[in-house]
């Protein structure tokens, strides 16, 4: 048989060309096995790694804050925070139900969370206390995801709130010392890496690479945790008697410059900080500016003092309280005076008698000691937020300038600014610096790092403020401060009461009420103030910042270990809170009866009805709180009585005289000073 050899050529010639091309591609195949694992065999043993094994952050702790007495103020709890998977979620309907109870957020919230997310993983709730909410245990789905947390515990809750600030759901500080310290309370977080199995469940290996988290360190404040307390509770109590929009408190000590206290209402829980406001959050001792008013009068005495102008004791005229000046601008008095003291001008708070010694001052001399009482410079106390306030230098002076800011206009400063100046005069007239920190502590709670009282300047001579001190006690035991007074306890303090501008403009609708002191005046321990942000009652920071004052220094006096006789009569005097009964005569009843429980008194009606036309204890007696006001109205038909008028307002005394059925003449303007009877007619003079 034979073959023929020219038909498998084709065969030979295709099999040659198949064997060419398996040879060329397993060439390439082992080419690349080679490229990929002996070149980049470690970038694709990464990527293998990372398919099978998962880096999870190990959250530090935050560190903790504690008072000057190593009391907790903050810590951390462990709390447990719940994702989900929503293409696994089972039981979504019952997870928000139990979330609910637990996070203070509505169901339907959660459920829109599960609904709206993009992928596979969303955060429910963070921070969760099981502890308080055992039933969270209990939940058995698939679709949930646990994850244990630490979290952020302000021990007492708002007390301090605005001052320690306020961290996220991260442990990140937001706001107050929280976010001026953060980057020392923070620390650092570590991580573990753990082993996913097929089902993408996590689990530790066996030697698994971990990076322990390095804790925060914690802070010791300088507060004190009880006059803090106190502060707040006060400070709220008054400004809801005095119908104000807010209020502040500050104490210091005046020797180191360390904050005891620093107060805010309206404040909040910043364990709860969704139901916080931003007007609430900000610390208004740094961050709100105001004109301080009367209370400016103590650094221009300062600066006549040491400019060795006049003695304390020397004459002054107080021009009977009205001094026109140049332009046709009026300065007044609420307490207007003649020839006085430079004592006793401090003591009534003459505008018009600072007004005028002010001009013996040259303008850059008198910017000088502004300046060093540390107003116009921001004070550099470790919290976020301070304005510098608002000084003018010489050259932007007018010609009236130097006389409205003498006593308190044309010049804007912080709460902080005003004590800083007055606990100042407290320290032999040196200006320390604020500060808020007291040290800095390691992991375990000890002081790492102590922070030192730091001298900034001395203003004024010793001398010049042990004088200024005396006359500042007058102002408590004589003067305008008198509701701060305490038995047996030297007071140095001023008033103050300042217009505030509305559209541009000064008026009589919105006023600050302060006081600010220091005390006990011979050996100042404290420095404190006092201020009221439009106060409706009362405008006057006398009759309604310095009540405020003297509370507090009653209930924390015992605090400052002072000697047993003066810690004797500090008890014996807070032993009855009473306050200055208000004249209530020509309103109504359930309008008397309002403003007297403001002060925590009320009104008993005993004759008559409608007006009320006289008052038992009279106004401006003490009293204590909680008692009654006897007051008497309108007689009954057939009956006559003539009120007493006298002190009224004219526009107050003709409504009470007409309401108790009697004709009027009038004679002059503003408060009656004396009233006489012809028959029905009544005739008040006033002026």
């Amino acid at each position: 048989m034979n073959i023929d050899v020219q038909s498998y050529e084709p065969i030979r010639w295709k099999s040659g060309l198949l064997t060419l091309v398996f040879s060329f591609a397993f060439t390439i195949v082992i080419g690349r096995l080679f490229w990929v694992q002996v070149v980049e065999g470690a970038k694709y043993r990464d990527l293998a790694k990372k398919q099978y094994e998962s880096r999870v952050p190990l959250r530090a702790e935050r560190g903790r804050l504690v008072d000057r007495q190593m009391r907790d103020l903050a810590t951390m709890m462990k709390t447990t925070s719940f994702a989900a998977d929503p293409t696994m979620i089972e039981h979504p309907e019952m997870c928000a139900q139990l979330l609910s109870a637990a996070a203070e957020e509505s169901a339907q919230v959660y459920l829109d969370r599960l609904r709206n997310a993009q992928g596979r993983f969303v955060w429910l709730a963070r921070g969760v206390n099981t502890v308080m909410f055992p039933v969270l245990d209990t939940i058995r789905d698939r679709g949930l995801i646990r994850v244990k947390e630490p979290k952020r515990s302000f021990t007492h809750g708002p007390l301090a709130a605005q001052l320690i600030g306020t961290t996220d759901v991260d442990n990140n500080g937001l706001t107050g010392l929280e976010l001026h310290y953060d980057g020392i309370l923070r620390g650092q977080s570590g991580f573990v890496v753990m082993q996913r199995d097929g089902r993408g469940r996590l689990r530790p290996g066996v030697d698994p690479e971990r990076e322990a988290p390095r804790n925060g360190q914690g802070l010791q404040l300088t507060i004190d945790l009880e006059l803090q307390r106190v502060a707040e509770q006060e400070l709220a109590r008054g400004v809801r008697d005095a119908g104000a929009v807010s209020g502040t408190v500050i104490a210091i000590e005046p020797a180191t410059g360390e904050i005891l206290a620093m107060a805010s209402f309206p404040s909040f829980n910043p364990n709860r900080l969704n139901t916080a406001t931003d007007d609430a959050i900000r610390i208004r001792s740094v961050t709100d500016q105001y004109e301080p008013g009367s209370t400016m009068k103590a650094i221009t005495a300062a600066a006549l003092l040491e400019e060795r102008k006049l003695a304390a004791d020397d004459k002054v005229n107080g021009l009977n309280g009205v001094l026109k000046m140049a332009g046709g601008a009026v300065i007044t008095d609420d307490h207007p005076v003649g020839q006085t003291t430079f004592r006793g001008a401090l003591e009534q708070s003459s505008n018009v008698v600072f007004a005028t010694l002010a001009e013996q001052l040259h303008d850059r001399v008198f910017y000088k000691y502004v300046r060093d009482f540390g107003f116009g410079i921001a004070s550099g106390i470790d919290l976020p937020g301070e304005v510098r306030g608002r000084l003018k230098r010489p050259n932007e002076f007018g010609p009236s300038t130097k006389q409205f800011m003498s006593f308190g206009y044309g010049i804007s400063a912080t709460a902080l600014q005003v004590l800083d100046a007055y606990a100042a005069i407290a320290n032999g007239g040196i200006l320390m610096q604020p500060h808020v920190v007291k040290g800095i502590l390691t992991t375990d709670g000890d002081v790492d790092v102590a922070i030192a009282p730091q001298q900034i300047r001395r203003v004024v001579s010793v001398e010049t403020a042990r004088i200024l001190t005396d006359m500042l006690v007058g102002v408590v035991e004589r003067g305008t401060g008198q509701e701060a007074r305490i038995s047996g306890v030297r007071i140095a303090g001023k008033t103050g009461t300042a217009q505030q501008l509305t559209l541009g403009q000064y008026g009589k609708q919105n006023y600050t009420a302060s006081f600010v002191g220091f005390y006990p005046a011979d050996k100042p321990r404290v420095a404190m103030i006092v201020m009221l942000d439009r106060p409706i009652t009362s405008i006057y920071g006398g009759t309604t910042a310095a009540p405020i004052f003297r509370r507090i220094v009653q209930k924390t006096m015992t605090m400052l270990q002072l000697d047993a006789v003066t810690q004797q009569r500090i008890a014996a005097s807070s032993e009855v809170d009473t306050v200055i009964v208000p004249d209530v005569r020509g309103l109504g009843l359930s309008t008397a009866d309002s403003v007297l429980r403001r002060l925590g008194l009320r009104a008993e009606m005993t004759a008559g009805a409608g007006l009320i036309l006289r008052q038992n204890p009279a106004n401006g007696s003490r009293i204590e709180r909680g008692t009654s006001v006897n007051v008497q109205g309108q007689p009954q038909q057939g009956a006559s009585q003539r009120p007493d008028v006298i002190g009224f307002p004219l526009r107050r005394a003709i409504t009470v005289l007409y309401a108790a059925g009697f004709n009027v003449r009038i004679v002059g303007t503003g408060k009656v000073f004396k009233q006489e009877w012809t028959g029905e007619t009544c005739i008040v003079s006033a002026r």
